[in-house]
């Protein structure tokens, strides 16, 4: 008895240490390299020439839905796997490739952390080209959410450790809605129904508008619905330079719609161009509506982005990361 007693004590001290290790270890990991949108795909130049890695390309270089100008979703490096050194190991996005016959059966395996923070791997292997393609084929969505979701928890728990206290507390009290904004963003205008929240730069500015109105019924959350509400909103508050001016959506360029659950809510999303009308500035914004059950109202959260001299989706991004954060207060 004494023994046995012993040797779960010795178990739990051991698992304790194991765990603290691995806090530790976790701990003293160098900060992830590399740029906002970057992946280095670890293939090497045979199969990159190839199919295997236009696979890659096409699916990671799509142009980002919603922008002025063709940006890819993600900026790619290749990096053969002899040529795979350590600097290259503290990237933030890695996919790792291995094809070969001591492969013995294709598979994929996701790794964080590993050898920097926070850090995303993606192990791909697989005994042959044939076999590595159906893989692929079968799992690039999953690998294009897995990137996207890295990027995006990545500023998000950023803003989380710097964030702008007094704007979100404001935010909260006036409308019931809780965003995650990080520092440097500033409260501009409050009405009965429309919040203005914004980040200034003297090239480059990054708004968020808070809106919210009754619900009447699942009409509200049609394309046209919600292109007319924003339409009606930014009319009456978010006026331009000139008189008569103000923003509105470029509907030459229609915008994307989709629908989908986020945190258990039906959320409708927009994601397109606006523009001032009789202006000439414009950019990209992306939109997300929710149905607030307890107050009988639809809220909406958008981001946009005015930056004329740079490209736009990493800025989109960061937005995307706040609009995300949404929950209700009250």
């Amino acid at each position: 008895m004494k023994y046995s007693r012993l040797f779960v004590i010795i178990l739990v001290m051991l698992t304790a240490f194991s765990c603290n290790q691995g806090k530790v270890r976790k701990n003293l990991l160098p900060g992830v390299s590399g740029s906002a949108g970057e992946v280095i795909v670890v293939m090497d130049k045979s199969y990159w020439d190839g199919t295997a890695g236009l696979a890659f390309k096409n699916l990671l270089t799509e142009d980002t839905p919603g922008l002025p100008q063709s940006e890819p979703l993600f900026n790619l490096v290749n990096i053969s796997r002899k040529a795979f050194s350590e600097l290259f190991r503290i990237h933030r996005n890695i996919i790792m490739t291995n094809i070969s016959n001591t492969v013995e059966k294709p598979g994929i395996q996701v790794e964080y952390d590993k050898w920097a923070k926070p850090q995303i791997v993606i192990n791909i292997v697989a005994p042959n080209r044939d076999s590595f393609m159906k893989l692929f084929d079968n799992n690039s969505q999953k690998i294009l959410g897995l990137l996207l979701k890295a990027e995006k928890d990545r500023i998000s728990d950023n803003y989380k450790t710097y964030s702008e206290h007094k704007v979100i507390s404001r935010l909260e009290k006036s409308a019931g809605v809780h965003l995650t904004i990080p520092k440097g963003y500033t409260y501009d205008l409050d009405t009965n129904n429309f919040i203005w929240i914004s980040h200034e730069t003297p090239e480059i500015s990054q708004g968020i508008f808070v809106y919210y109105y009754d619900y009447v019924d699942t009409a509200a959350f049609t394309v046209n619905a919600l292109i007319d509400k924003r339409n009606e909103l930014l009319k009456n508050y978010v006026g331009g330079a000139n008189d008569g001016t103000f923003m509105t959506t470029e509907m030459q360029v229609f915008p994307n719609y989709r629908s989908y659950i986020l945190k258990g809510k039906y959320t409708a999303e927009l994601r397109g161009l606006w523009k001032v009308k009789g202006d000439f500035m414009g950019g990209p914004f992306v939109s997300i509506s929710q149905l607030d059950k307890k107050n009988n109202r639809i809220v909406t959260v958008e981001g946009y982005v005015y930056a004329p001299k740079f490209n736009k989706r990493n800025y989109i991004r960061q937005l995307e990361a706040i609009l995300y954060s949404i929950t209700f207060t009250k």
